[in-house]
């Protein structure tokens, strides 16, 4: 578009090229210079190099692993020692996200009782301290690790178990090894303490002892069921065994 500011006009000056038009390039003496080749139709149309290439880009701009993206991978629960990268930092994102997420929901929390004259805002920020969100975690890599870890705390306490009480005492143990609080410790003798007196928490072995020695006493007393008891023989028993009083002079005793 063009504006003459003599006439006030404006002028459309486009030049449409035709595609059966020549075109002259410059060449040079004794070498070759720009030539035009004619592409053929229809080709190449199932090369997905650079679809997968921006994809993979998209992907990765996203935090989503790279490993999600194949549909014909399948599903390896591995150990945690096997977690690739990409896996842990996609992870993190999502609780970084989630902890944004979060702030947006008190927000919306708090606009709304105050809409609804349920608390005053003076209120609310007394009680947003201990509104907390909990979300579902499906992320089973850490349960693994979870699980990896008590198993070498458990393999340590084996190891370290006949030196207690020698080297090391209990309370090192859990708070060390185990890596307990001292709320867990309580919580622990606790419940162990109510196991024990319900019998729930004694071994295996005291446990089969006990059941043992309650079948020995059930059947020596039905064996000794309908008999009667023997008295013992006072006439025969011993001078050092005898339970007969002593003889008492009643005469001669004094009341």
């Amino acid at each position: 578009m063009v504006y003459d500011a003599n006439t006030g006009e404006i002028k459309d000056d486009k030049k449409f090229m035709s595609m059966l038009e020549d075109f002259w390039l410059p060449r040079r003496e004794g070498g070759r210079g720009t030539e035009i080749s004619t592409l053929p139709g229809g080709q190449n149309l199932g090369e997905l190099t650079d679809i997968d290439y921006f994809q993979k880009k998209l992907y990765r701009s996203l935090n989503v692993p790279e490993s999600r993206i194949g549909a014909n991978d399948g599903f390896n629960l591995g150990r945690s020692s096997e977690i690739l990268r990409d896996e842990l930092m996609f992870s993190k994102f999502v609780g970084r996200l989630r902890k944004r997420f979060s702030g947006l929901f008190i927000d919306i929390l708090r606009t709304q009782l105050i809409l609804k004259n349920i608390v005053t805002p003076e209120d609310f920020d007394k009680m947003s301290e201990h509104i907390q969100f909990d979300y579902k975690y499906d992320n089973h890599f850490a349960e693994l690790k979870d699980h990896e870890l008590m198993t070498e705390r458990l393999n340590i306490m084996v190891a370290i178990e006949p030196y207690i009480g020698t080297y090391y005492s209990r309370d090192y143990v859990k708070r060390k090894v185990l890596r307990q609080t001292d709320d867990e410790i309580e919580e622990m003798a606790q419940e162990m303490e109510e196991e024990n007196a319900s019998g729930i928490g004694v071994p295996l072995e005291t446990q089969n002892m006990m059941v043992q020695g309650r079948l020995d006493t059930e059947k020596e007393a039905a064996k000794n069921l309908g008999k009667t008891p023997k008295e013992p023989d006072l006439a025969n028993a011993k001078g050092e065994g005898s339970t007969e009083a002593p003889g008492i002079d009643i005469k001669k005793a004094k009341i």
